[in-house]
């Protein structure tokens, strides 16, 4: 039997305004088959769960999306059998997610139940002291974000200022003709699903854009600095793909998210990939169009600013950086924490559990 094919993205981020989810857009509620939310601590064994039971789906020919985590690229905060409307997911914090329509779509499974409970008690300060410093590392990552982001404007703005609207209208035209000409309306609402495609983690910047569009049959990829259009190219596109009717994956910048920063038109099979720093797809193809951003840009007065920009740059990518470091240490705390619940999980029942949830799905598909 053929495998099935994995593809991977973030459903929230680390932002500056805080962890911020697109969990409920991946799967729209009304519309899933079934929907199993599993709740427990930290290190109770749910991100290896996941793993285990999107091993044995795709070993039996199942496409299947994994949800990554910004708290650890390598864990895993759940898993979706997209073709069969079925999610498996971490619904603990900071992604708290309870059932919608319990039992007829959603349920939970409470890996808490599995713990030796006693144990964890006589550690309870602790843990108590542990998350309290989680708390306030986040709350230092998240201003060195917010910092970052003002500076990061101060670029868009200086760009901005050399951009020529009409160049940028004028491209924005072409790319448009090239996409939509003689696609008609479908007679439905388009579908879309919110997700990044890059998250920022203890690893630093994590992107997977090359396996997200690496079957996507034509692919327009933007470079240009920040200020040229690049986001306002993907809102117009994304606006007539929705008038006419088209499902649509929308990817996000974590560093804004109400931002598009990719896109991709599935009932088209066209994708649209922003590729800069710090998510720069490395696998090109021939048939990809490359639309240059900078080609809007006045560079006569370009020498005017560059001693900013360079500064600019320099400080914004230190306070990145910086913030990156400083999830290394909040990793570091987590996997502490996880130790204690780790040493006090009885993973023998929960490894069952994970069996009968493969079992469940299998009857479901």
């Amino acid at each position: 039997m053929k495998k099935g094919s994995i593809i991977r993205y973030f459903p929230g981020n680390n932002t500056p305004d805080g962890y911020f989810s697109y969990f409920e857009s991946i799967l729209p509620w009304k519309r899933a088959q079934r929907i199993i939310i599993i709740k427990g601590g930290p290190g109770v064994g749910k991100s290896t769960m996941i793993r285990k039971i999107t091993k044995e789906l795709v070993d039996r020919g199942l496409n299947i999306e994994l949800l990554h985590c910004t708290a650890d690229s390598n864990s895993l905060d759940g898993l979706i059998i997209k073709d069969y409307s079925i999610a498996v997911v971490d619904g603990t914090a900071p992604h708290m997610i309870d059932p919608k329509f319990p039992g007829c779509v959603d349920e939970i499974v409470n890996l808490g139940d599995y713990w030796n409970e006693a144990e964890l008690y006589k550690q309870k300060e602790r843990i108590f002291l542990l998350q309290e410093k989680v708390k306030h590392l986040y709350a230092r990552v998240y201003n060195y974000l917010k910092a970052a982001k003002i500076i990061f404007n101060n670029l868009e703005q200086a760009y901005s200022t050399l951009a020529n609207r009409r160049l940028i209208e004028a491209k924005t035209e072409e790319i448009i003709e090239d996409v939509f000409k003689g696609v008609k309306r479908r007679d439905k609402i388009s579908l879309q699903r919110r997700m990044f495609a890059s998250g920022i983690t203890p690893e630093g910047s994590i992107h997977f854009l090359d396996e997200l569009f690496d079957k996507v049959s034509k692919r327009f990829i933007l470079v240009g600095n920040p200020g040229t259009g690049k986001s306002a190219v993907l809102k117009k596109i994304e606006e007539l793909g929705t008038s006419k009717g088209l499902d649509m994956d929308i990817f996000y910048c974590p560093m804004n998210p109400q931002k598009i920063e990719h896109l991709l038109i599935k009932d088209l099979d066209i994708g649209f990939i922003t590729s800069v720093r710090p998510h720069m797809i490395l696998n090109t193809r021939e048939n990809d169009v490359f639309i240059d951003m900078n080609s809007v840009l006045d560079c006569s007065r370009l020498k005017d600013i560059e001693e900013d920009i360079s500064q600019d740059s320099l400080l914004a990518w230190s306070l990145f950086d910086k913030a990156v470091k400083t999830l290394i240490q909040v990793k570091q705390t987590r996997d502490e924490l996880e130790g204690i619940y780790s040493s006090n999980m009885n993973f023998q029942v929960a490894e069952k559990v994970g069996e009968q949830i493969l079992a469940k799905i299998l009857s479901y598909i």
